[in-house]
């Protein structure tokens, strides 16, 4: 078993009251079973006040009760209180690893960060492709092929799809359009089909990618407000190639993510289709705010976007039924889409 991490990983720290947001914030808090039982341990006021806080949520998981989008023990000061009383050692299994996220394959297991994090979402942004050597590298392949011929062909996959996003002699746009194109003719060797040209597709607009949006479960009034008053606008809102710049990072993080999540749904296109609606949302969005000067900085947006959407199961399963039942989410309408907005 082999551990894999882009270059920036072990760098990383949390930087507590100093981010300016916080996992704190929004999201109910997990409560894993062995640090519960040694919560239901400690004897002081700081216990009862956890026991009295934790309970069972809809999903039938244990998590701590937060109160206005806030967790109960993230303090005035913006520190934990729990961080704090009992130590860093006992923290819920989801307070010690966010942002980190672990995959594991069998044969090697891949830890990346989320972009759902700040101060994460930083050391990405500063980054680009060299800090991934190791993923798809010839540990990976080798293993693969002698075990599983699936997954050597999902990484080599991903690899080509890598190449064609950071294809930097082209705009972005049309480097996703290669990107759709290319795990389309995948995706048809995966439910074994012969690959076929796709046929001229229909250009949309992006109305329809923005009133999906508009229907998620959505945690933060800004990140509402935001959303409403770009899609107002976004026919007449051109991204720019400094955001495309950035936004390379966002899609290769995704890719590397989410992509092998094929080797479970035997499809490598809602990986894609997730890269190009937040490529839509998100760059129109940082068009919108470059007009109004820049009051929501571009890595706020790409950060918030991963809090709202990738990060909501429910907003994951939302976009997947949507990509499966929409006809305008098929390869070629997108790729026309994505065309027509260069």
């Amino acid at each position: 078993m082999r551990d894999i991490y882009p270059d920036f990983y072990k760098r990383f720290k949390c930087i507590a009251n100093l981010c300016e947001d916080s996992c704190c914030k929004d999201w109910d808090i997990d409560v894993d079973s062995e640090t519960e039982k040694f919560y239901n341990t400690v004897k002081s006021e700081l216990g009862d006040k956890i026991r009295s806080l934790t309970y069972t949520d809809e999903y039938g998981e244990r998590v701590f009760r937060s109160s206005d989008g806030r967790c109960p023990f993230w303090n005035d000061d913006m520190l934990c209180d729990i961080y704090i009383g009992l130590g860093e050692e006992h923290l819920s299994r989801t307070c010690a690893n966010f942002p980190r996220v672990r995959v594991d394959f069998g044969d090697f297991r891949e830890n990346i960060l989320s972009f759902a994090c700040p101060e994460a979402a930083r050391f990405m942004l500063a980054s680009d492709k060299s800090a991934y050597a190791d993923f798809g590298g010839d540990y990976e392949l080798e293993s693969s092929e002698n075990d599983d011929d699936y997954m050597s062909f999902l990484l080599k996959a991903r690899n080509r799809s890598v190449e064609l996003l950071t294809n930097s002699g082209e705009p972005f746009a049309y480097r996703l359009a290669d990107c759709l194109e290319f795990n389309a003719q995948v995706q048809s060797l995966l439910n074994g089909e012969e690959p076929a040209p796709l046929e001229s597709g229909s250009d949309n607009g992006t109305d329809f990618v923005f009133e999906m949006h508009k229907r998620f479960e959505i945690m933060s009034g800004d990140w509402r407000k935001a959303l409403g008053e770009t899609a107002d606008r976004a026919d007449s809102l051109t991204i720019s190639a400094d955001f495309e710049k950035d936004f390379e990072k966002f899609a290769l993080y995704y890719i590397y993510r989410y992509y092998l999540e094929a080797v479970n749904s035997n499809d490598v296109m809602y990986s894609i289709k997730r890269i190009v609606c937040a490529y839509i949302v998100t760059g129109k969005m940082d068009a919108y705010f470059a007009g109004l000067g820049y009051p929501f900085s571009r890595m706020r947006v790409l950060q918030r976007y991963s809090k709202e959407v990738e990060h909501s199961y429910d907003n994951t399963e939302a976009l997947n039924a949507e990509f499966d039942k929409d006809e305008r989410f098929k390869a070629e309408d997108l790729i026309a889409v994505l065309e027509n907005m260069v």
